[in-house]
């Protein structure tokens, strides 16, 4: 299974960009000549080749869709009951 993550340019020069993910981590050379991204496009990136850019919209979507998922797998911990 291939993962994508989505992220923010930060710093682009001669087709390689540094990109800050949604998860607080970063990417320096992430390879954007295939996209033609730049400082503040949002990026879906897979290893470090950026495959697309996206909209703010988009990434905001993905962003929620992910913090969902990390949510759902995180796990509860048990109720205590009241009647102590």
């Amino acid at each position: 299974m291939c993962i994508t993550r989505v992220g923010k340019v930060t710093g682009a020069s001669r087709g390689k960009a540094s990109v800050d993910f949604f998860d607080g981590r970063s990417l320096e050379g992430v390879d954007v000549s295939m996209v033609a991204a730049s400082r503040g496009d949002f990026v879906e990136v897979f290893g470090d080749l950026a495959l697309a850019v996206i909209t703010p919209a988009e990434a905001r979507a993905r962003r929620a869709a992910w913090q969902e998922i990390r949510r759902m797998a995180m796990p509860q911990p048990p109720e205590r009951s009241r009647g102590r």
